[in-house]
């Protein structure tokens, strides 16, 4: 048992989150006692504010005092006080250069601009995302959880051929070979040397934000606001955007089912994966 953790920190997909985009009943009341123990609780996710409200609210994080942390650390909510502090976002005409050095690459593009998430594909590959939306929303009606997430997004994302970035941006996702993904990574950070971080989702996906933008810095920054320091966190992620916090929280721990990346990078790799309630026996175990 760490005494002197204060601090559950957890990502969400692939993480705290099971297969099915859920949190278990175990994890749920698992997380509930260590709550009423004492402990706070920080959701930290890539997502958007309100994609990760619905898991806040089932863990009461509002009544408990609990935090979230938004767009891989550039947003952070102090959910009972109704606080929002921000780091730097990506300029708008920053992020219309980036997406040229894209286009020259041909990748695929996801972007949230004015709140509406646009994706920019080829002709050819949006006629494939129609045919796959329809089979996500045919799962969904069959009751079929997994496609769930993917349909909720899809419905709200406008797809188009061309982008116009007119305002600044929290972070940019883009997808393409590993290969392609590093010659692009490799040219933004030649044009704008120190100005950029890149997380790897995955070996083909890859976002971008501004290098203040961090889980570790948000964090950081609410380890200040509670008069406590990163030694007190227990940390859990799965993928590149979890890792400069798991490497400097006081216990942080990479999931059986990590991204090779994260993995090779790990301190403590769990047992155990999100799909085993991986964070929930973690915390038993530490704490």
């Amino acid at each position: 048992m760490d005494k002197k953790i204060k601090l559950i920190v957890s990502d969400l997909d692939g993480t705290l989150l099971n297969n099915a985009k859920r949190i278990s009943d175990f994890t749920e009341k698992t997380l509930l006692d260590y709550q009423r123990q004492g402990y706070l609780v920080v959701l930290a996710s890539g997502r958007f504010q309100k994609e990760i409200m619905r898991y806040s609210d089932q863990l009461k994080l509002k009544e408990f005092n609990g935090w979230i942390v938004c767009s891989n650390g550039y947003e952070v909510c102090n959910l009972a006080k109704q606080q929002v502090h921000t780091f730097d976002a990506i300029e708008a005409k920053q992020a219309n250069d980036i997406y040229r050095i894209a286009e020259a690459y041909k990748l695929v593009q996801y972007v949230k601009i004015n709140d509406i998430y646009h994706l920019k594909i080829s002709t050819l590959t949006k006629a494939f995302l129609n045919i796959g939306r329809g089979i996500l929303e045919m799962a969904q009606s069959m009751g079929l959880e997994k496609g769930l997430y993917a349909t909720h997004l899809l419905k709200e994302t406008v797809i188009t051929k061309k982008l116009d970035i007119n305002t600044n941006v929290y972070k940019m996702a883009f997808v393409s070979t590993p290969k392609k993904l590093e010659r692009f990574c490799e040219q933004v950070d030649k044009m704008f040397p120190n100005t950029y971080s890149f997380y790897y989702v995955n070996s083909v996906s890859v976002e971008i934000t501004r290098n203040t933008v961090s889980k570790k810095n948000a964090v950081e920054y609410i380890c200040e606001q509670l008069k406590l320091d990163l030694s007190q966190v227990i940390a859990f992620g799965d993928s590149g955007n979890d890792e400069p916090l798991l490497l400097n929280a006081g216990i942080g721990i990479t999931m059986k089912n990590g991204t090779k990346r994260a993995l090779a990078k790990a301190v403590h790799v769990s047992d155990l994966s999100n799909d085993q309630d991986g964070v929930a026996h973690e915390c038993i175990k530490y704490l």
